[in-house]
């Protein structure tokens, strides 16, 4: 079967941020599934095509920028005769510009079927599927390699004017209409060999595209970068923090590749692209101790010579000079840390991470070592739970002020469907936006995707919205501060001199 994947454009800017190329690993994982599988598989990054053309995100679909990536794609369409097109739909933010493409795709032609998928679907299938039957023919539910191989399998043997429905009924995690009738396939299980996937095809890509200029990121191995590639080397995390959804999309149980199947891939983009600057993206890098450092120690007998970043965090309990000494040897550049807030009651007991302050101190403590000075120290720290207190915020500053931190992200509390903390926030009538009460409208409001962006959704039992809004202004004024003090570039650590 003929497919095209697509990474849609962005439409909304981030505060004036522009977003760097970064190679996608949704479409990349799931072209190589499809190809592997015998069909004739093409990729379209919309976005990395936009970052290239334009110098910023319009704020409506009448842009002429949004129009020749439109006619970018209806080229692709028609050159490749294509059968079936999938959207990746990661976040929420991106879901108006999903939605365009999927309604241009079938006014380019009608019997093309659209599929979409990624957590935003995930969460939302049924009320996607219920408004946007006009042009979404499929939603894929969760992790989508083997779900969307087993539906082009049975598309192309049916024939696609004609699905074969009993053929369909037996794929989970897939949403359809059957003449009329919306069915749902649940989501049961999870692929359980990692290293039975083909590592994602980026060859289907243009590599250059996603090269920029790097000369002021931090590269205390003087490597030259050219662009973060997103490596992942497991899927899932079983600690369930209340505010999460992310099992939603890989299940409740982590799954591993080896050490061995990572390190074919590492040398596979150092061979064939030069490229030795990489970013895990796993949800938990560092669960499991001694995988960590079987995984570091092959990096260093490898000789690949790289850096890397752990951008998603990693399991501070783990951490200490052993593990840090392993990923230090190996390459790590910046690491993020998720301490969510500087209570122990709102982390353990509300958000069930079974993290104590007695462990950030003495982390504190280790990475204050001359020897971890290179290491770029970034933490994430989670505001306004329905908890949360000037005592608790004054805490979260008390951290933040004490830990060797060179920049930190100070996300607003996000009540996602499908977690505990919707659940409460719903229950209890705490949310500041009425649309959080109604999943028909939910679907449609990008700004729940946008945590940096967006005003706090949640009115905490004991805090009023306008001093949380100025604790939070207040920390952020503080790094500011230090980093202006400091007379480091901002993508320098603070106790680094070369």
């Amino acid at each position: 079967m003929k497919v095209l994947l697509v990474y849609p454009f962005n439409l909304l800017d981030s505060k004036g941020r522009k977003d760097e190329p970064r190679i996608p690993l949704s479409i990349t994982y799931i072209g190589a599934a499809a190809r592997k599988a015998g069909h004739d598989v093409t990729l379209l990054d919309l976005r990395v095509k936009q970052q290239k053309m334009t110098n910023y995100l319009p704020q409506d679909f009448d842009s002429a920028d949004l129009s020749i990536l439109l006619e970018l794609l209806e080229k692709q369409i028609e050159q490749k005769k294509t059968q079936m097109v999938g959207i990746n739909c990661l976040f929420s933010a991106v879901f108006p510009s999903v939605i365009r493409i999927a309604k241009f795709i079938k006014k380019v032609n009608p019997k093309i079927d659209v599929i979409i998928g990624g957590i935003h679907p995930t969460l939302f299938t049924e009320q996607i599927m219920e408004k946007y039957s006009d042009c979404i023919d499929y939603v894929s539910i969760g992790e989508s390699e083997n779900q969307f191989v087993q539906l082009l399998n049975a598309l192309d043997k049916s024939g696609v004017d004609t699905p074969d429905y009993i053929a369909l009924s037996k794929i989970e995690g897939i949403a359809y209409n059957e003449n009329g009738k919306l069915k749902i396939n649940p989501k049961r299980n999870y692929l359980e060999n990692l290293d039975e996937l083909d590592f994602p095809a980026v060859d289907l890509l243009n590599m250059e595209d996603y090269f920029i200029d790097t000369s002021g990121w931090h590269s205390p191995k003087g490597i030259n970068i050219k662009t973060a590639v997103p490596i992942t080397t497991s899927r899932s995390c079983p600690k369930m923090c209340n505010f999460c959804s992310m099992h939603l999309l890989h299940g409740k149980r982590i799954r591993y590749r080896s050490p061995q199947n990572v390190i074919k891939e590492l040398e596979f983009y150092a061979g064939k692209y030069g490229l030795r600057y990489f970013n895990f993206t796993d949800d938990n890098l560092t669960l499991n101790k001694k995988r960590t450092i079987e995984l570091m120690d092959l990096i260093v007998k490898s000789g690949l010579n790289i850096s890397f970043s752990t951008e998603n965090g990693v399991y501070i309990n783990s951490l200490d000079e052993e593990v840090l000494d392993a990923m230090s040897a190996a390459g790590l550049a910046r690491l993020h840390l998720a301490f969510e807030t500087g209570s122990d009651y709102i982390r353990n007991e509300v958000i069930g991470k079974n993290l104590y302050n007695t462990k950030i101190n003495e982390l504190a403590e280790i990475l204050s070592l001359p020897k971890y000075n290179h290491i770029y120290l970034n933490g994430y720290f989670l505001l306004g739970l329905p908890e949360e207190t000037e005592e608790t915020l004054n805490e979260t500053f008390d951290l933040i002020k004490s830990f060797p931190l060179d920049d930190y992200s100070l996300f607003y509390a996000t009540p996602f469907l499908g977690t505990k903390l919707y659940e409460q926030c719903f229950n209890e009538g705490l949310f500041t936006k009425d649309y959080f009460y109604d999943k028909a409208k939910m679907v449609e409001q990008t700004d729940v995707g946008m945590l940096i962006m967006s005003d706090p959704h949640i009115k905490p039992y004991n805090l009023s919205v306008e001093t949380l809004i100025k604790y939070r202004d207040i920390m952020q004024e503080h790094l500011t501060k230090i980093r202006t003090e400091s007379g480091l570039p901002r993508s320098s650590p603070l106790r680094y001199r070369p």
